[in-house]
């Protein structure tokens, strides 16, 4: 399993890149102390991470069409993110995000973003939003920018057929190995060889720079969201990779599931400030809402059931299934549902007509109850 989600630890790539990098953002950082301090900080440095101020922009090259839902994919992205930073830290570090109201309309075209490296790919781009000067954070909070971009590294990949445009890549490598991740049961799951998303804590320019490639985050997979925090939050506060490997969402949580079913190691949050009260809500229903679709590897002569799964202590008032079938195409709703209750859980079930080889559904669940608690979740499979 190859995963191209990094941590560049030193951003020694800037300097092949020849940019000057003088900070025109009006930055405030808060300090603290690392040894006996009651507030968080970011790893291995005195940065408080209290209050996170995510300034998201949605990044085009500007030969390119801007999706018609883009703020409503991103917007649902950093929503699941931060609730689930906020359970994982029990309240003690926190982050508000804004994202920039329109997309940011790049210099250059797809075509003239750097192919040999991809850091210089990643710098490329951060930089010219980070001296834009059109990016404001609040003040005493620890700033983050995060690019989700509607490009990949590589030039011919199509991250909706989740696989390399026509007969093959018409690229050289690093672009000529750029499927989709699909893992042994036919699920797909975010990532490609050389989509190029990436992340950057910079403690001199008390600072955390993170890239989302459009592989990571465009089609609503499960475990998109896992890649947005990942890269957007864990690695712009400076947590690594853990070692061993393992499922969590600084590990390879985004190939398992979404993100409200993983976690942040112990030691990992404890290297940051965190105190552990035996807090964290795993009741809530972000924590134990889920979807699903059966068969897994659905072929093109099978109906598909989308499942919605919850506690039966959350009474839904409304509960809608939505699908589409192209990214440029609305989202639909889908027919009547039925309902089944097994032991403590109400599964609300929907189903989807064949659809031929080749073509690719996605999908999203929105509940509301009568407690006033909201969740959605969105999905996506594709016949084979």
């Amino acid at each position: 399993m190859t995963t191209k989600h990094l941590i560049i630890l030193l951003p020694k790539s800037i300097l092949v890149i020849s940019l000057t990098l003088l900070s025109v953002l009006c930055i405030s950082p808060a300090f603290c102390s690392i040894s006996g301090t009651a507030e968080m900080h970011t790893l291995g440095a005195t940065d408080c991470i209290k209050v996170i101020d995510v300034q998201v922009v949605y990044y085009l090259p500007n030969d390119s069409v801007p999706l018609d839902d883009w703020h409503d994919r991103i917007e649902y992205l950093m929503r699941r993110a931060q609730k689930f930073h906020n359970r994982e830290f029990s309240g003690q570090s926190q982050f508000n995000y804004s994202i920039y109201a329109k997309p940011f309309i790049s210099s250059t075209t797809l075509a003239g973003l750097p192919k040999d490296d991809v850091n210089k790919f990643y710098w490329q781009m951060i930089n010219e939003v980070w001296h834009s000067g059109e990016l404001q954070f609040e003040a005493e909070s620890f700033p983050i920018i995060l690019l989700l971009s509607d490009n990949n590294f590589s030039p011919s990949y199509d991250d909706w057929t989740r696989e390399c445009s026509g007969e093959g890549c018409i690229f050289d490598e690093p672009h000529s190995k750029c499927a989709g991740y699909v893992n042994a049961e036919g699920e797909d799951r975010p990532g490609s060889r050389c989509g190029g998303s990436r992340a950057v804590f910079w403690p001199q320019e008390h600072i955390g720079l993170g890239l989302v490639t459009a592989d990571g985050w465009r089609v609503p997979l499960m475990g998109s969201d896992c890649v947005v925090y990942h890269e957007g939050i864990g690695h712009s506060i400076g947590l690594p990779h853990p070692e061993p490997i393992n499922n969590s969402i600084m590990g390879l949580a985004q190939y398992y599931g979404s993100i409200n079913q993983t976690w942040i190691d112990e030691d990992q949050k404890l290297a940051l400030g965190w105190k552990n009260t035996d807090s964290a809500d795993d009741d809530s229903l972000f924590s134990t809402f889920s979807v699903s679709h059966s068969p897994l590897r659905p072929s093109a002569t099978d109906a598909v059931h989308i499942t919605a799964s919850f506690p039966k202590r959350f009474i839904p008032k409304k509960i809608e299934a939505e699908y589409q079938q192209n990214l440029k195409e609305p989202f639909k709703k889908i027919g009547p549902h039925y309902t089944v209750e097994e032991d403590d859980y109400i599964n609300i079930s929907w189903t989807i007509d064949p659809i031929p080889q080749g073509e690719s559904v996605a999908y999203r669940i929105r509940i509301e109850t009568t407690d006033g608690d909201k969740e959605e979740m969105w999905n996506y499979y594709k016949i084979r």
